[in-house]
């Protein structure tokens, strides 16, 4: 293929990707949730209506409040009972002004039992003359409403491509994605290079050695099919939290592959390599060194680049406990605070991450064969 359409194609799989997706946020995601709001009509003569209007707009309770001084207490315990029963999570006050002080005084007095999560918003309703409204009930409402279209909730939904590219830049810009990212390739780094370290020796003993495959192997086999994941609570009471778990979950995810390949690679080496090397005097080491290797050298790059895929899939799952950095972390904190955009944005990271390790192993593994007079495409 050309180089433009290298370049071009990619682009346009990526575009209608995004097209998609947005497509799929627009059409399925629910609308706006309405808060629980308290509002006020404007102070007169030392009185003020106050409504409580739920999610649909709906009056679900009113009374008019006192505000002079010997009221103030009882005003402030019908607000009290409001919160506490109807739990409204915002209110709406008239603009500051004198005459409203007293107001704001019996809510933030209401407040303390009941009202920690109650914002209080000043808001004001744009009116013609006569400057007092016919109905102050009507104007509390109106500017309940009006404090509830301003803060709604969204609810949690997939975000769109916009949101979730505002939030990486928000996390990039802050240097929180980069700390995550960092931490996360150190632990997939040390456990992958402790499995190859381990795994690619015991692969060609394992091959070449028919009574040290008849003494491992069955064990090798019984413990390969269990996933990482089922280590993750053995390890961690084992050697308690933090990076060694993490780092032991990635190794084992990392080790049976590429072990195992490596033994089958090497078992399947034509025999008549070995006869020539014996022929000429090569046994041992020197064997394994040139003519082994050599030989299983394509199975075990591919080995390599699978068992490196599949720890940096592990490492946010194996980062979901006892760590408080990491990719995995990042997933888990954002669904926790409900911040889907941020957990998009994380797992944009992983993906593009994941492209790149593979890349640049592919890369690695065409050089090294091409090194070695191996045609490769």
């Amino acid at each position: 293929m050309k180089a433009p359409g290298r370049i071009a194609l990619p682009l346009v799989g990526l575009a209608a990707f995004l097209l998609f997706w947005q497509g799929v946020v627009v059409a399925t995601r629910p609308d706006p949730i309405r808060r629980t709001t308290l509002a006020f009509s404007a102070p007169h003569d030392a009185k003020t209506v106050a409504v409580v209007v739920g999610v649909e707009g709906e009056v679900v309770a009113q009374e008019i409040l006192a505000l002079d001084a010997a009221s103030q207490e009882t005003s402030a315990a019908q607000l009290r009972v409001w919160l506490g029963s109807l739990q409204p999570t915002l209110a709406a006050l008239p603009p500051a002004a004198p005459a409203t002080e007293p107001l704001r005084a019996i809510v933030e007095r209401a407040k303390v039992d009941f009202g920690g999560a109650l914002e209080v918003h000043p808001v004001e309703i744009a009116r013609t003359v006569p400057a007092r409204p016919p109905n102050p009930a009507a104007e509390a409402v109106e500017r309940a409403v009006h404090l509830q279209l301003e803060h709604f909730i969204r609810p949690a939904w997939l975000p769109g491509p916009g949101e979730a590219t505002a939030a990486l830049a928000e996390m990039i810009r802050s240097g929180e994605m980069i700390r995550h990212i960092v931490a996360s390739v150190f632990r997939v780094a040390t456990g992958f290079a402790v499995a190859t370290a381990l795994g690619i020796p015991l692969g060609l003993g394992l091959g070449s050695f028919a009574w040290l495959s008849a003494l491992a192997n069955s064990v090798i086999q019984c413990l390969r099919p269990i996933s990482p994941i089922a280590w993750l609570p053995v390890v961690t009471l084992a050697v308690g939290g933090g990076d060694l778990s993490a780092i032991f979950i990635i190794f084992l995810a990392s080790f049976f592959p590429i072990a195992v390949s490596t033994a089958a690679a090497v078992a399947t080496v034509d025999p008549k390599y070995r006869r020539s090397a014996a022929n000429f005097g090569v046994r041992g080491f020197a064997a394994a060194r040139q003519v082994i290797v050599p030989a299983v050298l394509p199975a075990i790059l591919t080995a390599l680049r699978i068992a490196l895929g599949i720890s940096w899939v592990v490492v946010v799952a194996a980062e979901m406990l006892g760590v408080e950095s990491g990719l995995g972390y990042l997933v888990l904190d954002a669904r926790n605070q409900l911040r889907y955009d941020r957990v998009v944005a994380a797992m944009i990271v992983i993906g593009l991450i994941g492209l790149l390790i593979d890349s640049a192993v592919r890369r690695f593994e065409r050089a090294e064969l091409r090194r070695r007079g191996l045609d490769v495409r």
